[in-house]
């Protein structure tokens, strides 16, 4: 068992893989309707179109505008109506994990490509290629593929992985807790209405455009809970290593205590917020050790 130096080193060594993995360019910001609120690393910034985004970026569109994303290797995602994404480090194949609002994606270079995980509250979508449409929610999920193929899991609140189904262009399925899924020949009638109207059209592709502009994000400040919290309170396969990320962020009183009142749907936090409580248990081990 690892003494109190020896997990403050192993600490040290996720937040510098985690800087690693994050420093690779992930996307570029081609077009924005409203503020962009990126958060990198522990900061919080404002970006525009041409902002090359990293692995382990946050991404949140402005809840009446959009933000889109492309790829080099031809994936689009445009973000709509308050929509949130985290960019998560490749862990075999990209991935892009979100939590609430409207996306659409499609991708124009599929057989190039190594599939894409787009990983909601409650299931994860798997394609090498389809255009479709998502509405995400904390306690639901709609997926429509207009073309291609795609794959669909189940996932608990805890984020394991139950049983999947295949999908091809024109289905529509719904993911609710502890509801199997439903799935349709065609999109829901209130689906089609309330999705952004621009979704009914196939997204342009900017990169060019914007690929030489060289554009930086604007530093806004320090992130808040607030801003962060929709992913501290993600399921524990999606939160893995934010806790490290964030550590810094306890020593300031109002996000301290938020990470406080929300404990119990980020558990792991407590050790680090309240040493004293395992101190005499470290001490006792490290005593075992030496006997």
């Amino acid at each position: 068992m690892l003494g109190r130096s020896g997990r403050a080193l192993v600490a040290a060594l996720l937040v510098c893989a985690g800087a690693s993995a994050s420093g690779q360019t992930s996307g570029i910001v081609t077009a924005a309707e409203g503020g962009v609120i990126l958060v990198r690393g522990t900061t919080s910034y404002t970006a525009t179109p041409g902002v090359a985004l990293r692995n382990g970026d946050m991404v949140a569109s402005d809840p009446k505008g959009q933000v889109q994303i492309e790829f080099e290797d031809g994936a689009i995602l445009n973000l709509a109506r308050g929509a949130r994404a985290f960019l998560l480090a490749p862990q075999g194949e990209p991935g892009v994990a979100l939590a609430s609002g409207w996306v659409k994606f499609t991708r124009a270079k599929a057989a190039k490509g190594k599939p894409y995980r787009y990983t909601a509250p409650l299931a994860r979508l798997s394609t090498a290629g389809a255009t479709g449409v998502m509405r995400v929610a904390g306690d639901a999920c709609e997926v429509f593929i207009e073309t291609g193929a795609a794959s669909l899991a189940e996932l608990s609140k805890a984020g394991a992985p139950g049983s999947s189904r295949d999908l091809k262009g024109g289905e529509f399925v719904v993911r609710r807790d502890g509801q199997p899924l439903a799935v349709s020949p065609r999109p829901s009638t209130e689906f089609v209405k309330a999705m952004p109207t621009y979704f009914r059209d196939d997204l342009a592709a900017f990169l060019p455009r914007v690929r030489n502009r060289d554009a930086e994000p604007r530093r806004e400040h320090e992130a808040s809970y607030d801003e962060v919290d929709v992913w501290l309170k993600a399921s524990l396969p999606v939160r893995r290593g934010l806790m490290e990320r964030f550590q810094s962020r306890a020593k300031d009183a109002a996000f301290r205590a938020k990470l406080v009142e929300n404990l119990a749907s980020h558990p792991e936090w407590d050790r680090m917020l309240f040493p004293e409580k395992y101190r005499k248990d470290e001490e006792n081990a490290e005593k075992a050790k030496t006997q």
